[in-house]
């Protein structure tokens, strides 16, 4: 036998040794783009440098594990035996982590079931899907929408007129007796311009028979 032929054929009792280079080569290949997609779309105080080796590792580990299972059920079953020793008790604070551990888990699968074209076409589609959901601040709400609370007695009419102007739109949300013959006011409100809010707040304080005024409007702050 020619010593080339091992590496093309192996023994016979698995995937040959080129086989077996090919598809590790591959799983790293396609776990650095899943890597980089995480990083280029990871938002927030989560990022974990350990979680990016982990998606490359594991794409990589995943692919030797299909290779040594082949089309062997007791081999499976073995390995499910063996493997459910052990315990991963890593918390991830992102549920968007848990999708790239997913990705990263199907893409090992797929090549080492040498199904190549669903590996790569996956990773590609998914990727794609992931920069456009970032990129196009998809699920993003507005940051103009706040409430605004104000105590005053019966200047309700003038922080409205006030509110009108400054607002695209404003809504009561609720109204409770205050101390002193005022009335606390809750308006759900969306502004022309956020960084105006201030602006918005020194105007109603302006109003006769307005004694506090506060402005909340939603931050884009990142969930962690």
């Amino acid at each position: 036998m020619h010593p080339l032929d091992f590496l093309r054929y192996g023994s016979g009792s698995g995937p040959a040794p080129a086989t077996v280079l090919l598809d590790l080569l591959l799983s790293y290949v396609l776990a650095q783009i899943v890597a980089w997609l995480y990083i280029w779309t990871h938002k927030g105080l989560s990022y974990s440098r350990n979680l990016t080796h982990s998606i490359i590792l594991l794409t990589m580990v995943v692919t030797t594990v299909m290779l040594v299972v082949g089309d062997s059920i007791a081999r499976a079953f073995g390995l499910v035996g063996a493997l459910a020793i052990i315990r991963f008790r890593t918390v991830l604070r992102d549920t968007r982590d848990t999708v790239f551990i997913f990705l990263a888990l199907a893409v090992g699968i797929a090549i080492g079931a040498h199904h190549y074209a669903i590996a790569v076409a996956s990773t590609l589609i998914i990727g794609l899907v992931a920069v456009q959901l970032n990129f196009t601040g998809f699920g993003q709400r507005h940051t103009d929408t706040g409430v605004v609370r104000v105590r005053t007695a019966g200047a309700v009419d003038a922080v409205e007129g006030v509110l009108a102007a400054w607002c695209r739109t404003y809504q009561l949300l609720s109204l409770k007796e205050a101390s002193g013959g005022e009335s606390e006011y809750s308006f759900e409100v969306r502004l022309y311009h956020p960084m105006d809010r201030e602006d918005m707040a020194k105007a109603i304080r302006g109003v006769g028979g307005t004694s506090s005024v506060s402005v909340a409007l939603e931050e884009r702050a990142e969930e962690w």
